[in-house]
């Protein structure tokens, strides 16, 4: 819990995103020179020599792996050489653990009593088993920078390094755990082999059935149908085999809703067959009957949800699980159930929510159209006057933000100037809390694309503030953290958090790369400057990082993964109940 607080804390302290309209068309137009992308490459050395400066080695071993995947995209023979270091450290990290284990005989048992970050780790074997999660959370993390270039030998480190540990009820800890990475992994690999991952995954699926194999199967169903639906098949009759696992009901749950889904979809493309035949629905909803009529009482929502389901292809088997649990025709359908059956009614915004959903449309679209100076001032207007009824001052922001740059786009740069400047009044300049922060982000975004020189002061503003904060944060996470698990050697050990916390802000906030990609192209200077001004060394390396991968990668991978970002208000709703 604790980690992921302090991840969620640093997320939103460092470059909390905004997704602003932009065009994919227009996207592609912001190509960066070949002299800032040599900039670049130096500045990349420039940070790896500041990595190596780094207290501990889980950090400097992490960071590193990072830096090898940034290297990639300019030099691939040199990364591999930087990767093949980043795995030899670890290894040897790794074997001096599992060396230290075995002389304290220390088993996962050892480590269990000392989970919540309150109790003390006062003995060796649980100050070792610290330091082993701590190993194995960096090892998600080179697996993950090394998936994205190669991801068949991010599996084969994986699984090599599993293998490295000798005694064999941490192993089996080890794997257990991280189950899902593997999956991760095998997904990467269907990218580029599909057959490959088949492969892998047909093994991990001795297991049993989990949600990344489900995942697997969309990929691989949407890059060859007719071997996606034949996993599709084996997957259900392992579901079949697996009938006495409580998590069982849940995957069949998932089955019969992507059965639902898919072939409304497979309708837009002709002649591609549905993901699973009727067949194979009606045999995945009988074995969930089964298993519901062998309960003694029915979960008041997935069972209802799953018996919708199971309606839709056996409304016989249906009834008979109606009439043993006495459920009434008006208690069908929750709301929950109500999605699948009724997905406009459940789908539907209120009219304020419509209203900023259809102008945030309009102005994503602003840009492109040919209009004349008075039809351009009639749309400006009536937009401002749409946003000025708002009542959330985010949501003014946000839109005000959005007109602005579309605005630009137009050439009308002094009107999107004006809008700015409105925008501006909203905000609070002098960020204290993280609404605050997230307000001057989006501010400063909107600025780097109707007129970059004024994004620069609202950052380097913004970051002066938050070293203070930033500081008073680690000094009461050390109070907490008495076994050093967050904050060891007072530096906050990023590459203990299993990998997510450095790939959520270098890899998956790919929204921030277009600012970060603007402010590049206005004054690659100033960019790096700002990394410079943050007080704490991990935190500068991570914001560095951030500008490289802005500048350094691949383009159209960054659109794809700030697209997975991009919510609407509802989901965003949604997420926060």
């Amino acid at each position: 819990m604790f980690q992921k607080l302090v991840s969620s804390i640093t997320l939103i302290f460092l470059f909390t995103v905004v997704a602003l309209p932009q065009t994919g068309k227009e996207a592609k137009k912001e190509e960066l020179s070949a002299e800032i992308k040599k900039e670049a490459v130096a500045f990349l050395r420039e940070t790896a020599v500041e990595v190596s400066t780094l207290r501990t080695p889980e950090n400097r071993i992490s960071f590193n792996g990072e830096m090898a995947s940034l290297m990639w995209f300019h030099d691939e023979k040199e990364a591999r050489t930087m990767f093949q270091k980043v795995v030899t450290d670890f290894k040897q990290l790794l074997v001096e653990l599992d060396s230290q284990m075995n002389v304290y005989n220390v088993e996962p048992v050892d480590g269990d009593e000392h989970i919540t970050f309150l109790s003390p780790a006062t003995t060796p074997k649980a100050k070792l088993m610290k330091k082993f999660s701590q190993a194995i959370g960096v090892r998600q993390q080179i697996a993950l920078s090394l998936s994205e270039h190669d991801p068949v030998l991010a599996y084969a480190f994986f699984t090599e390094t599993a293998q490295a540990i000798s005694n064999p009820a941490l192993r089996q800890q080890m794997e257990n755990q991280y189950g899902h990475l593997e999956m991760r992994l095998i997904t990467a690999i269907a990218d580029k082999d599909p057959d490959k991952a088949l492969e892998i995954a047909r093994k991990s699926m001795a297991n049993g059935v989990n949600h990344q194999h489900l995942e697997l199967l969309k990929k691989v169903y949407e890059k060859d149908a007719e071997k996606g639906i034949a996993f599709g098949e084996e997957i259900i009759r392992k579901l079949k085999s697996d009938s006495a696992k409580s998590d069982t009901l849940y995957f069949l749950q998932a089955v019969l809703v992507m059965g639902v889904e898919n072939p409304k979809q497979a309708k837009e493309k002709p002649g591609k067959k549905p993901i699973f035949s009727e067949q194979s629905l009606r045999e995945a909803a009988e074995i969930a009957a089964q298993m519901i009529l062998k309960q003694s009482e029915l979960s008041e929502y997935s069972g209802q949800e799953t018996l919708v389901l199971i309606e839709r292809y056996l409304p016989a088997r249906a009834a008979q699980i109606r009439q043993k649990f006495g459920i009434k025709d008006e208690e069908k359908q929750t709301p929950q159930t109500a999605k699948i059956n009724q997905p406009g009614d459940f789908m539907a915004a209120a009219k304020e929510k419509e209203k900023q959903e259809d102008l945030m449309k309009d102005l994503q679209n602003l840009g492109d159209k040919k209009l004349s100076a008075e039809e351009r001032a009639k749309v400006i207007n009536q937009s401002r006057k749409v946003i000025a009824a708002f009542d959330d001052p985010m949501v003014k922001i946000t839109a005000l933000a959005g007109l602005a740059t579309q605005v630009v786009k137009m050439g009308d740069k002094e009107t999107a100037l004006e809008i700015m400047k409105e925008a501006e009044g909203l905000v609070n300049l002098q960020p204290k809390n993280y609404l605050d922060y997230l307000q001057n982000w989006m501010l400063a975004a909107a600025y780097t694309e109707v007129e970059a020189k004024k994004a620069f002061p609202i950052l380097e503003d913004s970051i002066f503030r938050l070293n203070d904060t930033l500081s008073a944060f680690v000094k009461v996470a050390e109070f907490i953290d008495v076994n050093s698990e967050i904050i060891e050697d007072g530096e906050v050990q990023v590459g203990s958090f299993g990998g997510e916390m450095t790939r959520g802000l270098l890899r998956e906030l790919g929204a921030t790369n277009a600012t970060l990609r603007g402010l590049a192209k206005s004054d690659f200077t100033k960019t790096k400057n700002l990394a410079n001004k943050f007080d704490r060394t991990e935190v500068r390396i991570l914001a560095k990082m951030l500008i490289l991968r802005a500048v350094l990668g691949n383009q159209a991978d960054q659109e794809n993964d700030a697209s997975k970002f991009i919510i609407s208000q509802k989901e965003h709703e949604e997420f926060e109940q």
